[in-house]
């Protein structure tokens, strides 16, 4: 057991960050964020053992980080519509320009991405993750993973465009 303990401490060492990141790059809440990279390490923990050699650790990880991400996001979606519903309150959605922070700017554009967008541009912009690396990760072929990643920056650019 302490063989797997030790083990297990090195993985969230060497790629805790990594994983937060991309859980960050699609959740977009720091608070959301950490309550889902707490979930994907429980899960990597309890399922060490089912972990086959002949894949990449970072691989797997990054598979249940992202598991649980839009797992977390779908869930989120559904308490937004019941509140929506149940407060009869409704939003255009729009954002208007409050602040110059880029930071919270970038985070208000990947708003307007759709998960599968949100999550390869993450795993791209903030892990520097190669095109292969992400397909292998999100089991879409390259060139899907390329023309992705292209149309989530050129949604990027648009509306950072449109709020400066």
């Amino acid at each position: 057991m302490k063989d797997k303990k030790q083990h297990f401490e090195a993985l969230i060492e060497n790629y805790s960050k990594a994983m937060y990141a991309q859980i960050r790059s699609m959740v977009l809440n720091h608070e959301d964020a950490d309550d889902v990279l707490q979930n994907a390490l429980m899960k990597a923990w309890q399922k060490l053992d089912q972990f086959k050699e002949n894949a990449s650790i970072k691989t797997w990880l990054f598979r249940i980080a992202i598991n649980e991400a839009l797992m977390h996001i779908r869930k989120q979606k559904l308490k937004r519509r019941f509140y929506i519903i149940k407060s009869g309150e409704f939003s255009d959605g729009a954002y208007f320009k409050t602040e110059n922070d880029p930071a919270k700017l970038l985070e208000k554009a990947m708003e307007q991405l759709t998960e599968k967008q949100r999550l390869i541009f993450g795993l791209r912009y903030y892990n520097e993750m190669t095109h292969r690396e992400i397909s292998l990760i999100t089991d879409l072929a390259e060139g899907t993973v390329k023309a992705t990643y292209h149309q989530a920056v050129k949604k990027i650019e648009q509306y950072i465009n449109h709020y400066e």
